[in-house]
Formats: C-alpha cells, sequence, structure tokens
C-alpha cells in the first residue's frame, strides 16, 4: 500500500523543513552533536537553526537553547543526538512539542538483541503516537540538495542536485555512492540513511521520491529487509514513472552474519530477490560503482526510441569489450543502410577501413573534425538509435565534444561517450558533454554499465505502455 498523500505532505515538510533544532549541540568538533550543527551550516541551510543543550550560550555564532521548550515556535525538524535511552525521552517530548519530524542518529537498538529490540519499539511508538516522521535510528540522517538541508554529521557544502536521489541502508556505501558520483561530476538531489527503519520502511521512501519532481532516478542501496513485498509495489509504481535502480549485498554466509549485527536485518535468498527484481521492474546493479554509472546515464540522456546502436572508434578493441559487457542487455549492433554504407565509402575513399558496426575509423577519426563526420554519417541512419563514442586519451588527439554535442542536437537521438583516461583526464571533456545530455565515462565497463541500464529501462518502459495497450 502507498503512502496516503496526507503522510507524503508530512515527509516533504520534513526535507524541506523551516526551522531545525539539534538536540544535544556541544562544542566538541569530534562529537555528533557538533557535527549536526556544522553540517547545518556548511550545508548552506537558510531556514532557522536552534542548537539545544543546557549549558551553552553561544555554538559557532548561534544561539543556544537550554531546551525544546525553550524555543519559541515550533520546530519543523529535531536531530537528536543523544543516547539511545535518552533518544527516546527526547521523541516524546518533541511530539508533544508539535514537532513535524526528528532524525535519530543514535544505534544500540534492534541491532543490539531483544534489548535494543524493546527499546526500538518503545521509539516507534513514540513517534506513531504523536504522527511523528522519525528516520532512523543507527543513521547518518538525510540531505536536500534542494533545501540545502544538511541533516548528516558530515559537514560538507552541497552540490546542486543531478536529479538523483539515493536511499542507503548504510551510511557507508551510502556515501560511497556519494562520492563516486561527485567523481563523475553530478550531484545528489536527496540522500536519505534508513538507518534501522524503525517507522518509516524503504517502500515509504521509494513512495515519496516517485512523487518527488527533483528526483528523476531513484538508486537503493539495501542489506536486508523482512518488507521486501512492500518494497517490491513501491518499486513498481515508481518504475513507471522514473527508474529505480538497486544494489543488494549478503549473498555469502559471513556477509549475512554481518548484516544483522550491523542494521538488524538479513537478506534472503539472493536468487529470489533478483527474480523479484526482474518481476516488479527493478533494475539490479551487483556494486556501488555500476549503481553510480546505471544513475549518471539514465538521469542524463533519454531512453532512445530502439534498440540498434552504433559504435564509432579509432581503436577497435574496447568495443568489443562493451559488448562483451553488453551481452546480457537487450541491444543489438544496427545494420547500416545501404545509404549510409555509400556515404562511409564515399568518406573513407582510398583509406583502409572496414566498413562495418562498429566502425573503427582508425586514423580518420584522429582528429575532431574526422570523427565527428564519422559519427554524424552513423547516428543519421535510420536503423541506429542510439551512437556509443569510444575514444582514447591522447596528448594530440582530440576528442570530438563539440562535434558530438552538435549532432545529437541535430538528429535528437541519444548519444553516450567513453573517453578512456583517468578520471581527471574524462573531466577534460566530460564538462561539455554532460550538461548537453551526453553521459561520458572513462572506462569500458562503466560505460557498458550505463548503456545497459538505460536499454534495460528502456525495455521496462516499453513493456509497460504495450501491457496498456494490451489492457
Amino acid at each position: 500500500m502507498s503512502l496516503s498523500q496526507v503522510a507524503l505532505n508530512r515527509l516533504d515538510q520534513v526535507f524541506h523543513a523551516r526551522s531545525v533544532a539539534i538536540l544535544g549541540a556541544n562544542d566538541s568538533p569530534e562529537r555528533v552533536g557538533y557535527l549536526l550543527l556544522e553540517s547545518l551550516l556548511e550545508g548552506g541551510y537558510t531556514g532557522k537553526i536552534y542548537p539545544v543543550h543546557p549549558r551553552h550560550k553561544q555554538l559557532l555564532n548561534c544561539t543556544v537553547y537550554s531546551s525544546l521548550a525553550e524555543i519559541p515556535e515550533k520546530v519543523d525538524l529535531v536531530m537528536i543526538a543523544l543516547n539511545q535511552e535518552k533518544t527516546v525521552e527526547a521523541v516524546k517530548e518533541c511530539g508533544a512539542l508539535g514537532v513535524k519530524g526528528v532524525v535519530c542518529v543514535a544505534g544500540g537498538y534492534k541491532e543490539m538483541g531483544e534489548e535494543g529490540r524493546r527499546l526500538e519499539e518503545a521509539l516507534s511508538a513514540a513517534a506513531k503516537e504523536h504522527d511523528l516522521v522519525l528516520i532512523g535510528p543507527n543513521t547518518l540522517g538525510f540531505f536536500n540538495a534542494d533545501a540545502r538541508l544538511n541533516a548528516t554529521f558530515y559537514p560538507e557544502t552541497l552540490p546542486p542536485g543531478s536529479g538523483i536521489s539515493v536511499i542507503s541502508q548504510s551510511g557507508g556505501v551510502g556515501r560511497a555512492a556519494l562520492e563516486k558520483l561527485r567523481d563523475e561530476g553530478l550531484g545528489v538531489n536527496k540522500w536519505i540513511g534508513v538507518g534501522n527503519r524503525a517507522t518509516l520502511e524503504f517502500s515509504d521512501f521509494v513512495d515519496y521520491l516517485a512523487e518527488d519532481p527533483a528526483t528523476s532516478v531513484i538508486a537503493v542501496f539495501i542489506e536486508g529487509t523482512d518488507k521486501g513485498r512492500e518494497l517490491m509495489e513501491a518499486a513498481r509504481r515508481a518504475a513507471q514513472k522514473k527508474p529505480i535502480l538497486i544494489f543488494r549485498t549478503g549473498n555469502s554466509d559471513l556477509a549475512q552474519k554481518s548484516a544483522v549485527t550491523h542494521t538488524g536485518s538479513m537478506i534472503k535468498s539472493p536468487k529470489l530477490f533478483s527474480d523479484a527484481c526482474a518481476q516488479y521492474n527493478l533494475i539490479e546493479v551487483k556494486s556501488t560503482n555500476e549503481l553510480v554509472c546505471a544513475a549518471k546515464a539514465l538521469a542524463l540522456m533519454p531512453l532512445p526510441k530502439g534498440e540498434g546502436i552504433g559504435m564509432v572508434t579509432h581503436t577497435a578493441g574496447p568495443s568489443i569489450e562493451l559488448l562483451d559487457y553488453l551481452e546480457a542487455a537487450p541491444c543489438r549492433l544496427a545494420d547500416f543502410t545501404p545509404q549510409t554504407m555509400a556515404e562511409l565509402k564515399t568518406l573513407f575513399k582510398g583509406i583502409p577501413v572496414i566498413l562495418k558496426n562498429p566502425l573503427d575509423a582508425a586514423a580518420f577519426g584522429y582528429s575532431p573534425e574526422g570523427y565527428g563526420r564519422v559519427s554524424e554519417v552513423v547516428l543519421a541512419d535510420s536503423h541506429v538509435d542510439l551512437l556509443v563514442a569510444i575514444h582514447a586519451l591522447h596528448k594530440n588527439w582530440k576528442f570530438a565534444t563539440s562535434q558530438l554535442v552538435a549532432i545529437q542536437e541535430k538528429f535528437q537521438k541519444p548519444v553516450l561517450a567513453c573517453y578512456i583516461s583517468t578520471v581527471a583526464g574524462a573531466k577534460l571533456v566530460r564538462d561539455e558533454l554532460q550538461p548537453a545530455g551526453i553521459p561520458c565515462f572513462a572506462s569500458i565497463q562503466e560505460a557498458a554499465w550505463g548503456l545497459g541500464a538505460v536499454l534495460r529501462y528502456r525495455r521496462i518502459r516499453t513493456n509497460d505502455f504495450n501491457e496498456l495497450l494490451q489492457d
């Protein structure tokens, strides 16, 4: 069952909180209470900030209040930096004071055994009694780049969001995805650490992001859940509007035991999970890097109208490797039309090039002009729905960045670039390509992960459309 409109609105009020209190704020830069306050300030939050501590008067140039009750207005969001027992009492107080939502960062709940489970049940009951949005416990928190609201204990400036939003059961894996996306030139719109999910499940956050106009791609990391059906149903609903990616760990016996002591959850059969993902239209990925590359491609490029791929390169080997990676994807190499073959023969007259797809332009593709001309002929082909442009970093042979941007605009067909290089080297061309909607990857495998996800989601949307027609 999806979240009600009332619940969605309440969650949105928390993600766009106009005022935030930090319960347990303190003056030690190593402690969470200090870091939560610092995160709000460094993130650029423009709402009202209320640090709370019974002994301090000023922290980081902010007036400190001795208690929540002393704050002169109702607060939208309270971040609680207290131990597990005091957090329960604090949530009760927040409810009585009309707070809309709380972030509970403390651990020591169901992941610690039966005593912790009873404590978490008390926490959940307190939140439900007052209709409080409760994120956590045992979480890093969340951020919303649109609102400049960094409600985590990782102080940093929030770059503009990219349309990608991340839901993570692990703070560390969620941070890894965040940092990799930044390496790829992209920010994150909303980042949510679900923690122990005392009151809000994966499915609730998926429902919220499915309706969020600032989110175009949903990326999920999961260790385990006993609410798998709810997650799958929410994912199916979301996939009708936007792609949803999922990466889950816990395949080995050792990993499953570790997951139980981390967030109190455990994954079931990996095969059953994979089968369910396919059935419910989730795109399953196998690593954090694949999650990021898939999200990047889906966020930047439009879906192709068909599955016919055209490839252009100046070095043949990478195109063959990329096709190996794409073996399971719903794609095919386009057969060039007679008109395209005739134009290529004219273009390569007197040049020893084998005219087939993938097209290795060899030395003719060393210059941006030559590479761009070949790419234009290929993308103009009526059998080609998407162009993959492969190039290797070279001191003197520049990539055809402006040419690719121009031909994509001319033919209104998606283009994906693989610029074989370091991340820093790829940035030389990425900053021109990606704002134009051409994702650029520095490795062959990463390009394949991105392209494969786009093609898989195209198949999902096409199948959904066909089912609607049959109905």
